[in-house]
């Protein structure tokens, strides 16, 4: 149907495009779309808005409170693996100790055990017991012993040694001789055995289960310093010969006190063997 200029169909108006009503399509389109790009700019405003309070950094009252944390957190760490380190040398210190202490324990009971009833003549040339020891002097525990083993060329076997238990400035010193009777430019060769000693107390266990603080007893004190015995026959005597059997203890008890453990006690057989 056509009217006026105007082409209707099907009851929707057509704007007839040869008419002065050409100029209404763009404002039509044009009002039309308005309303859609207001709508889209406030969604990308909005966007943008939500992104920058996204990318929005710490106040300085959250890093100060963030700082505080780190610096308590580091701190609790800090003295647990302190502790951790400490525990461990204290540990490390206590089992360094604890051998040494059965190093001493175990050379003395090696010693003691082969000690040998045969006197010395000492670098003046007085005679001296096989196993000495004052109860109030600082000489220490001197004793002959045996057992020692010879690496020599053409030579094996064992042979007598003197050797002697000293304290000396909180120190266990063991000193040792090569020979028996020594002369007067004879030195010792001296080992530290122990550190940390206060004292060192020694008693005596004779064959009658009687305890004496020093050694020889008052009573064989004589008789381990006795006269010589002289050679028959013009022969030289064996050196051995020239000293008389002497008592030896059926034990030794030897109390060390330490700085750090205290008060500490063994007690050792001594070999009956008659061998060197």
């Amino acid at each position: 149907m056509k009217s006026n200029g105007v082409t209707v169909h099907q009851g929707q108006q057509l704007v007839d495009l040869t008419g002065r009503n050409r100029s209404a399509v763009p404002q039509i389109r044009a009002s039309s779309q308005a309303p859609r790009t207001q709508g889209t700019q406030a969604g990308l405003i909005a966007r943008r808005c939500g992104a920058a309070e996204r990318l929005r950094g710490f106040t300085l009252l959250e890093l100060l409170v963030a700082l505080a944390l780190f610096s308590v957190l580091s701190m609790l760490t800090f003295t647990s693996i302190q502790a951790m380190i400490d525990s461990r040398q204290q540990t490390r210190q206590e089992a360094d100790r604890l051998a040494a202490v059965q190093m001493t324990f175990a050379r003395m009971d090696q010693d003691i055990q082969q000690a040998r009833a045969r006197g010395i003549r000492d670098e003046y040339g007085n005679r001296r017991p096989a196993m000495h020891y004052e109860a109030h002097a600082d000489e220490g525990l001197v004793m002959t012993r045996g057992g020692r083993t010879i690496n020599v060329p053409g030579r094996s076997g064992t042979s007598l040694q003197r050797l002697h238990y000293r304290l000396e400035d909180g120190e266990l010193w063991r000193d040792t001789w090569p020979v028996l009777d020594r002369g007067p430019r004879l030195e010792p060769f001296s080992q530290r055995v122990l550190d940390r000693v206060e004292a060192m107390e020694v008693r005596f266990l004779d064959q009658q289960g009687n305890w004496h603080d020093r050694w020889p007893p008052d009573d064989h004190r004589m008789m381990a310093l006795g006269p010589e015995a002289e050679p028959e026959n013009g022969e030289e005597a064996d050196p051995a010969a020239r000293f008389p059997v002497e008592i030896m203890p059926a034990g030794v008890e030897v109390w060390l006190d330490l700085e750090d453990w205290g008060r500490l006690r063994r007690l050792f057989a001594i070999n009956r063997g008659d061998g060197e």
